[in-house]
């Protein structure tokens, strides 16, 4: 009999960072040259991170980039709708009670949503928020200059294999 353990490491990316870039871009139809501000929304563990991940996927679109600005948001999750061009940021509000004090505590939590429409953004919300615990409601939902969202797609890291051969009698 054999058995096979894997020490697997999860890694949660919490911060999500604002990276703004300025660079050259020569227009199509009449050749001249403008210059265009662009802003990118991706998870990182520092500010670093962000700006180097960023520079890895920007390298074979827009070479040569002035960074204007990295800044740490405070996005809760993002959702991801790829057949839609904008996004839009949400605010959830709700109530929450500390069982200690007793005291309650109004809860505001900001979601980026990838949709069609102001309307496409709130049902988005709505059915994420479907079957919650918690009374909430959207105060707001506002579209966003980002242009992309580049979140992790592979959170695990496998640090060791090993095997072990049980040998039975």
């Amino acid at each position: 009999m054999s058995k096979c353990i894997f020490n697997v490491k999860i890694i949660k990316m919490t911060d999500w960072f604002t990276v703004k870039i300025k660079y050259l871009k020569q227009n199509p139809e009449d050749g001249s040259i403008q210059s265009k501000s662009e802003a990118y929304m991706l998870n990182a563990l520092s500010f670093t991170e962000a700006e180097a991940r960023l520079q890895g996927i920007l390298e074979d679109y827009i070479p040569e980039y002035n960074l204007l600005a990295c800044a740490k948001t405070n996005i809760q999750d993002v959702i991801i709708d790829e057949a839609f061009d904008y996004f839009y940021k949400v605010k959830v509000s709700y109530i929450s009670s500390d069982p200690d004090s007793g005291k309650e505590k109004k809860i505001n939590e900001n979601y980026v949503i990838q949709a069609d429409g102001l309307k496409d953004a709130y049902e988005k919300m709505e059915n994420r928020l479907h079957g919650s615990i918690v009374e909430w409601e959207i105060p707001s939902i506002s579209k966003t200059t980002l242009v992309d969202v580049f979140p992790y797609l592979d959170e695990k890291v496998i640090e060791n294999k090993t095997q072990e051969h049980e040998v039975e009698a």
